[in-house]
């Protein structure tokens, strides 16, 4: 059997991982996904534990308090250590082998963190340490997977309006993007539409929209209003995120 057969085999304790991160809804008031701790896998050796960790690079706001989710096209870097009985294991001078599904990622002497970009859902990423011996141990190969969990981007309407109701007049709404794949959000484009006629954000600050709303003359009990916003990112077509919300005015 194959070495990548063999971690394959035993992966299957992990793929509850696959579905984390996907917690962002596409209401007004959206919940965000919670912080993830590091990974632990248990490698084939009893003896040995890894501890994997990671870390995505795309867009999250500031105040964002869970694990940034990687989405198709995220950089990603991972990171392990391995344990014996809990204590730290050297490595230094061990040939480490990553690999991405099936495929050789990267190897090298000491070589304990890699970076890639996601070009699936739910990547496998996983580790092979062949012929590890020390005092303590026959020859023997160490290994250890972990499964990614992806999302997808996300835009959020922050209506920051108690039971999505406003005041005839001027409410301020904004546009939140989650996991696109730039680094600032002035980067994206970000298109409103009301009640189906496209509108303009703020200038200079496109996810503020200053919604007017009158009764023109009507009485205002029982109206509503609808707003759509889209979010682009030019650099890539495939990546962008649609939200709704419907607001009552009285």
């Amino acid at each position: 059997m194959k070495l990548i057969d063999l971690i394959k085999k035993n992966a299957s304790s992990l793929a509850y991982l696959a579905i984390l991160g996907m917690l962002i809804g596409s209401s007004a008031n959206a919940q965000v996904a919670p912080n993830i701790p590091s990974i632990t896998t248990t490698p084939i050796n009893p003896n040995f534990d890894f501890l994997i960790s990671w870390r995505a690079t795309n867009y999250v706001p500031a105040n964002y308090p869970g694990k940034v989710m990687p989405t198709i096209g995220s950089s990603v870097e991972v990171s392990f250590d391995c344990l014996d009985q809990g204590k730290f294991v050297d490595l230094s001078e061990q040939n480490i082998l990553w690999y991405l599904g099936d495929n050789l990622l990267q190897s090298g002497v000491g070589l304990k963190s890699v970076k890639f970009t996601v070009n699936q859902v739910n990547p496998q990423i996983s580790i092979s340490i062949p012929k590890y011996k020390d005092a303590k141990y026959p020859m023997g190969d160490l290994e250890g997977l972990t499964t990614i969990p992806t999302t997808q981007a996300k835009a959020v309407i922050n209506a920051p309006y108690p039971a999505r109701t406003i005041k005839v007049g001027t409410n301020p709404l904004q546009a939140i993007p989650y996991f696109f794949n730039v680094s600032d959000p002035s980067q994206l484009n970000i298109s409103w539409n009301v009640d189906g006629s496209d509108v303009s954000g703020q200038s200079g600050n496109p996810s503020i929209l200053n919604l007017t709303t009158t009764t023109q003359g009507n009485p205002a009990v029982g109206a509503n209003t609808g707003i759509n916003i889209t979010i682009q990112n030019p650099a890539s077509y495939y990546e962008f995120a649609r939200n709704y919300v419907n607001l009552d005015i009285k």
